[in-house]
């Protein structure tokens, strides 16, 4: 068959802490490998900086972190896009005159000066599964300590998000969440989640109508617009389900081993 890719998306796509899934199920796992058996690549696309789930038994060609300015293919990284000290405290001196609760990351390490805070410990609940205190994060520090890709900055209101957002719009990439933790992802200006997706098909060869991507949420929209086949998870968001080729179960539900059997013939065994 011609060369195809599909572009996973992580939370709510193939992982769901808030319902205890760790880690991709049994199903999702075999017919990804299955996928990669027919000749199809398997690339995941996510905000997170880092995998969260052990993938020793799971193997995936390619990996876009941090909305695309981190990308490794092959095990070769192609690219790797940090904030310099100006930006980090540009950053920390907007988001101290709305509230922000900003929290930085790099592939390593983390930088995060409000481990106590209500926001943040609700944040690593829906994204680490915990309400447990990290023992490895950098509680303090000045901008030039830190090398992070990227930031998430956790706000009170959207008022207040939308005033650093304007604040800082032309300088860097942003992405809003005005649903449940009221948030924004903060990264250098260049690839988003959507280009890196075509840099990726593009440098290989395939062709646009043989990429596909599966998501769930408002950072996935970019995406689907890149990709030939855009795929929602039956727990994603209307606006994403709106522009989607096709709605699968939810990630609870082995929805994206039932897709890849629809579109694939892969069937779980």
């Amino acid at each position: 068959m011609d060369k195809k890719i599909i572009f996973f998306d992580i939370d709510g796509t193939l992982i769901n802490y808030q319902n205890g899934l760790v880690e991709p199920t049994q199903k999702t796992k075999y017919v990804i490998e299955e996928f990669r058996k027919q000749g199809g690549l398997a690339v995941i696309a996510s905000a997170r900086a880092v995998l969260p789930f052990d993938d020793s038994d799971i193997k995936f060609d390619g990996y876009i972190h941090s909305e695309g300015h981190y990308i490794i293919l092959n095990d070769e990284v192609l690219v790797d896009q940090s904030f310099d000290t100006k930006q980090v405290e540009r950053q920390m001196d907007v988001y101290a005159k709305y509230n922000g609760r900003p929290m930085f990351y790099s592939r390593e390490e983390q930088w995060n000066a409000f481990l106590d805070d209500q926001y943040v410990i609700e944040h690593r609940l829906m994204f680490s599964g915990t309400d447990e205190r990290p023992t490895d994060v950098i509680e303090e520090f000045e901008a030039k300590d830190v090398h992070a890709i990227s930031c998430c900055v956790l706000f009170e209101s959207i008022e207040d998000m939308d005033k650093a957002y304007q604040e800082l719009k032309d300088e860097l990439t942003m992405v809003r969440y005005e649903q449940g933790l009221i948030r924004m992802d903060v990264y250098n200006k260049g690839f988003t989640k959507g280009t890196a997706c075509e840099y990726i098909y593009q440098k290989l060869g395939v062709s646009k109508d043989n990429t596909y991507a599966f998501g769930d949420g408002e950072n996935d929209l970019g995406m689907f617009k890149m990709v030939g086949k855009g795929i929602a998870m039956g727990n994603g968001v209307d606006t994403l389900k709106a522009i989607a080729y096709d709605v699968t179960d939810s990630v609870d539900n082995d929805g994206i081993a039932q897709a890849l059997e629809k579109h694939f013939g892969i069937k779980y065994e």
